[in-house]
């Protein structure tokens, strides 16, 4: 029904609103021109602008880089609304030749289609951008020549920027922590948003993640150089942050051939020798050798 109107409205001049039992089972119904009710929200169209204008400034294009504008959705119906787009984006038409219903269910259909294992479609990737940046802060340790810590410094370290996409995955590496530790995942720069809307976001850190057992794998790998912490940080696709892993990297040093050993076999590599070649020709240095000896002895006899 609502839909209905949505076009009544979009096309016609007036339309009639009604309410089905409003009042002892009566239906109200009166009829509301177009000026009426341009009249009636001539305060909240100029808003329509904010959404066009906060996404060409995200995207960091101009607006003569739009190429086209596509409608999508009941209310991009209204005549007033369309004007107020036209005026955000400099366009000099728009673009409607998506059925917006159609479109919506067709779309969620292919979508649920492609993320079963029961059917056998295409797969259709989706790509958003996060809108809300995250910060991972930590105590760094600070450590003199000897390897003792000498002092503790807050560090905050942006690990998803505003417009990242997502779902993605990043890791942060902590080289110095060689016990247990804590780190704290928390909303970044809020300046793209107003006041009012900043003012909703807590204060508070959305994480507080503590690692335990650090001191224990140091001890067990202590015969191998340690390359740090890393922790697995991951934002999904409805933009919520999450730890995914944490693990320690050690390395292990394997001694190498020496650089004349390693010169030789490059060189039978590329000269087609093999272990099986060099075989032979030792045995041939041995039966010459055998061959000389035998003509020694014939000579002395």
């Amino acid at each position: 029904k609502q839909w209905y109107q949505r076009r009544v409205r979009g096309a016609n001049q007036d339309t009639y609103a009604q309410v089905e039992s409003l009042h002892q089972d009566k239906d109200f119904r009166v009829k509301v021109t177009r000026e009426e009710m341009e009249n009636l929200f001539a305060d909240l169209f100029p808003r329509f602008q904010a959404p066009f204008v906060d996404a060409i400034n995200s995207a960091g294009i101009s607006k003569p880089e739009i190429e086209q504008v596509v409608l999508f959705g009941g209310g991009t119906r209204i005549p007033k609304i369309q004007e107020q787009i036209l005026k955000a984006t400099d366009q000099k038409e728009l673009h409607k030749y998506i059925n917006t219903d159609e479109a919506a269910a067709m779309g969620s259909a292919f979508m649920a289609a492609s993320s079963s294992s029961v059917f056998r479609t295409k797969q259709i990737k989706l790509r958003d951008a996060n809108q809300f940046p995250f910060f991972v802060s930590f105590n760094k340790l600070v450590l003199n020549e000897e390897g003792a810590v000498t002092e503790e410094k807050l560090v905050n370290k942006e690990l998803y920027y505003r417009n990242n996409g997502i779902p993605q995955k990043k890791a942060m590496t902590y080289t110095k922590f060689t016990d247990d530790f804590h780190f704290n995942v928390s909303y970044g720069n809020l300046e793209h948003l107003s006041e009012r809307q900043a003012s909703e976001f807590a204060t508070l850190p959305l994480m507080m993640v503590n690692v335990k057992g650090v001191k224990d794998v140091f001890n067990q790998h202590h015969d191998k150089t340690s390359k740090g912490i890393k922790a697995h940080i991951m934002v999904d696709d409805s933009g919520l942050i999450g730890v995914e892993s944490v693990e320690a990297i050690f390395e292990t040093i394997v001694a190498n051939k020496t650089e004349t050993g390693w010169m030789e076999s490059v060189s039978n590599f590329f000269t087609g020798n093999s272990d099986d070649e060099g075989e032979k020709k030792e045995e041939k240095k041995e039966e010459a050798k055998e061959g000389e000896k035998k003509e020694e002895e014939k000579k002395e006899e």
